[in-house]
């Protein structure tokens, strides 16, 4: 059997995704789920997508005070 690429479904990756993941790495840490010689790679990793969610992240906008004279 083979598949078409008209069958295929593209996958999306949300920044709420990407949020979801660094909640994991952190519960994952917390719960000793990584051996010592790994924290440093994850820690670097975990650093870069929380880096990547600051830029990414869309800041709510601040009201402006149009009716004021």
């Amino acid at each position: 059997m083979t598949e078409t690429t008209d069958s295929v479904t593209p996958v999306a990756i949300t920044i709420q995704d990407i949020g979801f993941l660094l909640q994991i790495v952190e519960t994952c840490s917390q719960r000793g789920a990584f051996r010592a010689e790994e924290l440093s790679s994850v820690g670097a990793v975990y650093d870069k997508v929380k880096g990547f969610l600051a830029a990414n992240t869309p800041q709510p906008e601040t009201p402006t005070e149009e009716g004021t004279e």
